[in-house]
């Protein structure tokens, strides 16, 4: 990689980051509650929050992997077309389903799983969306230009770091900031980053880490024990 891909890639993280933050952060403490309010919490409400952050996360950064493509460790063709094993693919699915089926294992244990009385299409639409967007920025883009391989740990802490990061203006609204920490939730989204950026790097696939981040959040949101 030349000096000068390098000196232009930089400041385009770094810029790309800036406005990242700040945008997300508005959105979810000032813009986002009071829209909720208003239009009553409605599956409009929810499609226009997708569609938000499909503009602010997803579109710019697949246009800035096209534009630094040589500089990346995995082209954006490549990262939607590289075959993964099967037995890979099988292997990786158990281990976010044991890593993200804590409630799933507490129910069956004890006879108590049931359905989400509150799961439904209106309140978790976003499952369709958050994986795409979460692993393009945070994966495909941020990790995919820093990383050299998936024993590049460096980049992967600071993506895990990244990745804890933007979930703080959402616990913020919710008052679960502190709550975040003192239990311990933040440890989880840190392990989880760290999985899915080894994942990323390893089979050079984005396909696998947004199956696996959307089926984590469905465990989360689909049983109750």
């Amino acid at each position: 990689m030349s000096d000068t891909a390098k000196s232009k890639r930089i400041p385009a993280l770094i810029l790309y980051a800036v406005l990242f933050y700040t945008v997300w952060a508005l959105w979810a403490l000032v813009i986002r509650p009071p829209l909720k309010e208003a239009m009553d919490d409605s599956l409009l409400f929810e499609l226009l929050s997708s569609c938000f952050k499909t503009l602010v996360w997803t579109v710019p950064a697949l246009l800035l992997i096209k534009a630094f493509e040589p500089e990346m460790q995995v082209g954006l063709r490549q990262m939607f077309t590289e075959k993964v094993p099967l037995k890979a693919i099988l292997l990786w699915t158990l281990i976010f389903v044991i890593f993200g089926g804590g409630t799933l294992f507490r129910g069956i244990l004890h006879g108590t799983l049931h359905i989400n009385p509150e799961f439904s299409l209106k309140s978790n639409q976003w499952l369709l969306i958050v994986g795409i967007s979460e692993e393009t920025v945070f994966r495909g883009w941020f990790l995919n230009a820093t990383a050299k391989d998936d024993k590049d740990w460096k980049p992967i802490a600071l993506n895990a770091v990244m990745f804890l990061c933007i979930h703080f203006p959402g616990w913020i609204q919710k008052g679960m900031l502190l709550q975040a920490f003192t239990g311990f939730g933040f440890f989880t989204i840190l392990l989880f980053s760290v999985l899915v950026s080894v994942c990323f790097l390893k089979h050079k696939n984005l396909l696998l880490p947004v199956f696996l981040h959307m089926l984590y959040d469905f465990l989360l949101e689909f049983f109750a024990a």
